[in-house]
């Protein structure tokens, strides 16, 4: 796989924070994954401070936490590695990782014509035959 096929491949990561947190220890954890999608020859799209919300149930004796959104391209060493260091983050209540897929829009397409069979009449006395 070459150098640019890596960059292409688009990620979409939400991790969830301690909600207890100061906001010095959430933005030393934020510039670390930052720091390490660019170690990783990886290019940050997005960062989104999704706010504090209470979770849908409780995790580990949490029933709020930080959620935060991360965007961003790179190769499969960039995961690995990012969510390695999520794991490892005791301030790290839960973490998910998706690769974007693009959809194409089918709305743009056009539509094959649709296909009628020749309608055939019958005459009202006509026997069918088998």
């Amino acid at each position: 796989m070459s150098q640019a096929d890596n960059k292409g491949r688009k990620y979409e990561t939400i991790y969830i924070l301690r909600a207890d947190l100061t906001d010095e220890a959430e933005k030393k954890i934020n510039d670390k994954i930052t720091e390490t999608v660019a170690r990783y020859q990886g290019r940050l799209d997005e960062t989104r401070d999704l706010g504090k919300k209470a979770l849908a149930y409780r995790i580990a004796k949490h029933t709020k936490g930080h959620y935060f959104q991360l965007n961003y391209q790179g190769g499969g060493q960039v995961v690995e590695e990012l969510e390695r260091h999520l794991k490892l983050s005791e301030d790290v209540i839960r973490f998910l990782t998706v690769k974007e897929v693009q959809c194409r829009d089918i709305r743009e397409e056009p539509r094959p014509p649709m296909h009628k069979e020749p309608h055939k009449e019958m005459h009202p006395h006509q026997e069918v035959s088998e």
